[in-house]
């Protein structure tokens, strides 16, 4: 008779508690996942924060945090796995007490440019006989920007001072367009070159802010976000430049990119006699050639960089030192 008055009680505190967690068990608990930094550089370290706060009496014997992140971003813990996916799952797990505070910080290294944001984030808590877990799905972080990596000084041709100075010697209220061209004169190793193009980007529109030349940016290159192209209007603070820098990131060189002839045309209207043009292209093309030459012939003030490795030519521009600049971007 005892043993089944037990086993009775036992029943119902069972139920009773599963039915107070039921109930209670994600009242309080604060729980969240975020960046320390929104912006980095590509290379740079940043941290995953979770943050929980148990604010009742009542206990959560496991807490599961499952989400997952891009597999660029490299976390030390991570064992190397062959699956054939972009992503890294996550599952921590936590045990919070009464009142309790709990915050975690995982290392990680931002090893690609881009613009990221964690998918779904669940969380799973077991009741205190561990026999059921709820489930509830949190708010996703900011999107956080990784930069692309700034562009070594001893990776700078020395005629690129000449081609600023010329900017700025040309008049104090000159204008500079930054103008990136994504089509590729080849296919051999070809994102490595897209990407020393937006390095290059990058370097003028920072180059530009530092020296106060307001500078607009056009590309034919796809935003990550928007599925159009990416540009932006003159930088005239930090906000404006950091909006800039984060619409670089956020080009998607893995689209096909339109035509660059109709982002010359596009910009034609923005010239009203003192804007510098700097164009940005690997590609080297006879069309390409036609129309950046048919643009300079209608009186437009070009500067042509063209991201090359260090062993190809940059035919048919060998012998134009002075507004054709080849740069090898050092990728250390």
């Amino acid at each position: 008779m005892k043993l089944l008055i037990v086993l009775l009680v036992g029943i119902i505190l069972y139920f009773l508690v599963s039915l107070i967690y039921k109930r209670f068990w994600h009242k309080g608990l604060n729980i969240s996942v975020e960046f320390e930094n929104d912006t980095v550089r590509e290379g740079d370290d940043n941290n995953l924060i979770e943050k929980i706060s148990n604010d009742k009496v009542l206990p959560i014997s496991i807490l599961q945090i499952r989400f997952a992140l891009p597999k660029v971003f490299k976390f030390a813990e991570v064992k190397k796995s062959s699956a054939v996916t972009d992503q890294i799952y996550r599952s921590d797990y936590f045990s919070v007490l009464p009142y309790q505070k709990v915050t975690r910080y995982y290392p990680f290294k931002c090893t690609k440019r881009g613009c990221y944001q964690l998918a779904s984030i669940d969380v799973f808590g077991m009741d205190f006989f561990i026999s059921k877990a709820r489930r509830m799905t949190l708010k996703t972080p900011r999107l956080m920007y990784v930069l692309p990596k700034p562009i070594h000084d001893m990776s700078v041709p020395e005629n690129i001072d000449n081609v600023m100075s010329s900017i700025k010697e040309e008049g104090e209220e000159r204008k500079c367009v930054v103008l990136l061209n994504t089509e590729l004169n080849s296919m051999s190793r070809a994102d490595e070159l897209v990407e020393d193009g937006v390095r290059i980007a990058d370097y003028f529109v920072e180059r530009c802010y530092k020296d106060n030349i307001p500078v607009k940016f056009f590309t034919n290159g796809i935003d990550m976000i928007t599925g159009e192209e990416c540009k932006l209007d003159a930088v005239s603070d930090v906000d404006d430049k950091s909006s800039l820098q984060k619409t670089i990131a956020r080009i998607d060189v893995t689209k096909t990119p339109r035509a660059f002839k109709h982002i010359l045309g596009d910009v034609e209207r923005l010239d009203d006699g003192s804007t510098d043009f700097v164009v940005i292209s690997n590609n080297r093309k006879s069309d390409f050639v036609k129309q950046l030459d048919e643009f300079i012939a209608k009186g437009h003030s070009v500067k042509l960089i063209i991201p090359e490795f260090k062993e190809v030519d940059i035919t048919p521009y060998e012998d134009d030192k002075e507004k054709i600049v080849k740069w090898v971007v050092e990728n250390d």
